[in-house]
């Protein structure tokens, strides 16, 4: 090596001894750490739920229930008139006996149901899905109950294939959900691509037997199983501690279920449609409303032990989900304050940077992102690793770098900043391919990028869901 040549990587590490010890902050400690903590479950997670759902086959048997044998169970509360009668089209189709609850309503939903040869029970105010269910079960006699949403159409047939999964240990099936466009096609891009997010983790789940809920849309479940259940007061209004909500019904079943040694399962064999929000802040209040119940949930799950007894696999990937919009809330935050911080130590700088040179201050700040300026090491990932080669412990704990002495502290330090640079470069890497992968999948590259908008809006419907989670004891359900 020439002297230059040493002199140069001499004068890099005595600058690299002045950014570590000035950027060993707790705070940009600890946002490493969070970071670093976000991209390794990250990767674990796309890395593990990906194979395992495009490789997930279910059972299935001949179909050995018979149509006689099931009862279908349809709530219903100001749903549109026209989708009502495909609905009990799509069910007097199939030669299915059913039973219609008008929860605080009449007609016309009772006229459709007679004229087609239904029973028809009216509840004499609004009482909730929860009480709607319970009132029609008193009528079900059946082994074998469907429980459908008024807007849920059911293709041909569909009751014989929801039935052949019916197998073994498996007590509970429901088919997956396709969202029809309503008057928002954004609002439907996002209801569309957060249903096939959902259908993915499913099918990973599935293979392990586990499922997070049954969709509430339709759901045929043996009468015996969900009798107790349906008829105890904690289905009216689920107990926490001391809050309660009237909503989740499907996780609740989905929970019983498993709580008493039985399964359940979600089929691709089957899709059935529902109608997304006709406006964006119809869609926001329904992801509220969805993220509030499966917070609710998830923490019972803890308190009550079913996270258990639905497999590792199960319990990593439902804490996956509900930590990560937390931990990123943290990342963000003290990201901000980092930013912050720095803004207010240099400002006469940044000031002067801006007088000077604004145009060049600007692209600085987007193109080259504002972290370049405390960034600890801005130089390319493959650089990084090269830079402690030739290095060696003493007995005293301390480090040398060409005839620099540096703390171990120190060393550990930038060796934990190069970790983090990697595992968060593989992070994206492995997320772009989940993107992708959901794309081929769907084959709808019509509107896919509309779609993309779930993501921010599921992080904030549930930091709002989060945060809002303790304020009522009771919450208002779709009516």
């Amino acid at each position: 090596m020439s002297i230059n040549e040493k002199l140069v990587k001499i004068f890099y590490i005595d600058g690299l001894i002045v950014y570590t010890r000035t950027y060993m902050r707790l705070d940009i400690t600890f946002y490493l750490l969070v970071s670093t903590l976000i991209s390794i479950l990250t990767i674990l997670y796309i890395s593990f739920t990906l194979p395992l759902a495009f490789t997930y086959r279910p059972k299935s048997s001949q179909a050995s229930i018979k149509r006689s044998e099931i009862t279908v169970l349809i709530p219903v509360y100001k749903e549109d008139v026209d989708v009502f009668k495909e609905v009990i089209d799509s069910v007097k189709k199939q030669d299915l006996k059913f039973i219609v609850v008008g929860d605080g309503c009449d007609e016309p939903y009772k006229s459709i149901v007679r004229t087609k040869g239904g029973l028809f029970i009216k509840l004499d105010k609004n009482m909730g899905k929860r009480r709607a269910i319970r009132e029609g079960f008193k009528y079900v006699k059946t082994p074998y109950v469907l429980l459908l949403d008024s807007d849920t159409i059911l293709p041909d047939d569909s009751v014989d294939l929801l039935s052949s999964k019916l197998i073994g240990d498996i007590v509970a099936v429901s088919p997956e959900i396709s969202v029809l466009s309503g008057k928002n096609i954004i609002a439907y891009h996002v209801s569309e691509m957060m249903q096939r997010l959902r259908e993915i983790s499913y099918r990973a789940l599935g293979r392990f037997g586990s499922i997070v809920s049954l969709n509430g849309q339709c759901i045929l479940v043996r009468t015996d199983v969900i009798r107790p259940l349906i008829e105890s007061e904690e289905f009216n209004s689920v107990k926490l501690w001391r809050f309660s909500t009237i909503l989740g019904d499907d996780r609740q079943i989905t929970n019983y279920i498993y709580s008493n040694g039985y399964k359940a399962t979600v089929t691709k064999d089957v899709v059935v449609k529902t109608k997304a929000p006709d406006t964006i802040s119809g869609l926001l209040k329904q992801m509220v409303r969805w993220y509030r119940s499966n917070n609710f949930f998830l923490i019972k799950e803890i308190s009550d032990g079913t996270i258990f007894k639905k497999g590792f696999f199960y319990m990593f990937t439902v804490l996956y989900w509900y930590a990560l919009p937390l931990l990123t809330l943290l990342s963000y935050s003290l990201y901000t304050e980092i930013i912050l911080s720095h803004v207010a130590k240099h400002w006469d700088f940044i000031v002067r940077a801006i007088i000077t040179n604004p145009t060049k201050f600007i692209e600085n700040v987007i193109v080259y992102r504002i972290d370049n300026l405390f960034d600890i090491d801005p130089t390319p990932i493959f650089h990084k690793f090269s830079h402690f080669l030739p290095h060696h412990f003493n007995p005293g704990g301390i480090m040398l770098i060409y005839g620099n002495k540096l703390s171990t502290e120190m060393v550990l330090f930038h060796y934990f900043y190069v970790f983090h640079t990697f595992v968060g470069e593989v992070s994206t890497i492995v997320s772009i391919v989940m993107i992708v992968s959901i794309l081929l999948y769907t084959r709808r590259i019509r509107g896919f990028a509309l779609g993309l908008l779930a993501f921010p809006l599921m992080f904030f419907a549930d930091i709002f869901a989060l945060m809002t989670i303790w304020r009522q004891k009771k919450w208002s359900g779709r009516s």
